[in-house]
């Protein structure tokens, strides 16, 4: 029975020891950004090769090369943007889990926030299910180039978003006031009450979100007149 037993604790010291297998992290991924600026959506065309992971990201800003690793699960990959005229890395670090990548997105050593991807093959199955409303977030701040006859006018609105509903901050020509709003679809609609000359006037903000994450429509401002409207993302 000793000799049994030594010659399978040999057998067991001698087996063969099997390397955890990595996970796929190769394809199409739609990815959603929760930073302190607001929430983003990109897409994440990974290649892999082993333990590397190549790529491009896809979003608002541009496309730009992607380049990390994958561990087991464990998934580690950045890009660079320019955020504001300075290069910003975004590392993403998350874990692959079949179909879904959930993890912690870093920017730049200067804020933190969460992500989440689904294959692109999943997300597609289940936008009959999603309103757009819930697709679509606008939180964060934007610039706005505001022209009409009067002269053109560069506001800055900070968004908060509640399912449909809008709240948050202009700042501009008008001082500083509180906006209300909706967002329905890609239907946007906001307004916020400020002092011209004097009088109190209500300007109403109306446009649409555009493919590219933009921002346009047009602006009444009381009974005064009319103008458009261009934004974008800070």
């Amino acid at each position: 029975m000793r000799i049994i037993l030594s010659i399978a604790f040999l057998l067991f010291l001698c087996a063969p020891t099997i390397p955890a297998q990595t996970t796929s992290a190769a394809g199409t991924w739609d990815t959603t950004l929760v930073s302190p600026q607001g929430t983003y959506n990109v897409q994440l065309i990974l290649k892999q090769d082993g333990e590397k992971v190549t790529g491009v990201a896809k979003g608002p800003r541009g496309e730009f090369p992607v380049d990390g690793t994958i561990k087991g699960k464990d998934l580690k990959v950045k890009y660079t943007i320019n955020f504001q005229g300075t290069d910003m890395v975004i590392a993403l670090t998350g874990a692959v889990d079949g179909s879904a990548i959930k993890g912690t997105a870093d920017y730049g050593g200067l804020a933190t926030g969460e992500f989440s991807s689904k294959l692109a093959s999943d997300a597609a199955a289940s936008t009959a299910k999603t309103p757009v409303a819930d697709k679509i977030d606008i939180s964060g701040a934007w610039n706005f180039q505001v022209e009409s006859p009067n002269g053109s006018g560069t506001p800055t609105f900070t968004f908060k978003q509640d399912g449909e509903k809008l709240s948050g901050q202009y700042k501009g020509l008008f001082g500083e006031a509180p906006l209300t709003g909706t967002l329905k679809d890609n239907k946007v609609e906001f307004a916020i009450k400020v002092d011209v000359q004097g009088q109190q006037e209500t300007i109403t903000y109306t446009g649409t979100v555009e493919k590219d994450g933009s921002m346009k429509g047009t602006a009444q401002v009381g009974q005064i007149g009319s103008a458009t409207w261009t934004a974008k993302r800070q």
